[in-house]
């Protein structure tokens, strides 16, 4: 699954019309549990490609500080958003099973 960890990154993303965006913890139990099934499933969840961006790569902390949404409203993770030409249309926090409800 291709991580975001760069502002960089993040812009060329954002180039794509239509994915779903995975925050996730390393700590988090749930969010392992996504990863292995969206590894199973080629990094999709129906024809969705999945982004990530991982709270706890040090790495991404210029990008996750740029993206203030994410402090305010990522309170739990696995924490989803789908994303239609650059804009953020629905936001989930769960498992696949709650993602694939905004979908």
């Amino acid at each position: 699954m291709n991580e975001i960890v760069s502002i960089d990154d993040w812009k060329t993303v954002n180039r794509m019309y239509n994915y779903l965006l995975l925050i996730t913890k390393e700590s988090c139990e749930d969010c392992k549990e996504v990863e292995e099934y969206l590894e199973i499933n080629n990094n999709k969840i129906k024809e969705y490609n999945i982004k990530k961006i991982n709270l706890d790569n040090t790495e991404s902390k210029q990008l996750i500080d740029s993206l203030k949404w994410i402090k305010i409203e990522v309170d739990f993770v696995p924490f989803w958003s789908l994303i239609i030409d650059s804009k953020r249309i629905k936001s989930v926090r769960g498992n696949i099973e709650r993602v694939k409800e905004i979908l």
